[in-house]
């Protein structure tokens, strides 16, 4: 078994205002993250913007609003809209690969001769 973090698509930091979306960013690099500094950008970009795996926005629920419509509207899985600081599930994906050796019994020649097919 073998479990491997693999960082998500960037996340877009809103802001609001340049320092904040530099502290979102910061806090998002800092988790093995990848971000995109987008402060100022317009709710309606997200619509057709592709590549990243969701938003952080700081700013008030009303003007977070029209982020979070955008974003559910978009075609393909909903993107979060991220209100407070990003955690690890946010920046990073799980990558399990799992090998069933059950079938061969533990035989260790029939799994070499497997393995050698497989490679």
């Amino acid at each position: 078994n073998r479990l491997s973090p693999v960082p998500r698509a960037p996340l877009l930091c809103l802001g609001p205002g340049r320092m904040a979306a530099k502290v979102q960013a910061d806090a998002v690099t800092g988790l093995g993250g990848q971000a995109v500094v987008a402060e100022g950008l317009e709710p309606d970009a997200l619509l057709r913007l592709t590549g990243f795996s969701g938003a952080i926005w700081w700013g008030g629920a009303e003007a977070g609003r029209p982020y979070a419509k955008a974003l559910a509207a978009r075609k393909g899985p909903i993107l979060p809209l991220i209100g407070g600081m990003p955690d690890a599930a946010h920046v990073m994906l799980e990558r399990h690969v799992c090998i069933d050796t059950t079938a061969s019994g533990g035989n260790a020649q029939l799994l070499a001769e497997i393995g050698s097919k497989a490679g």
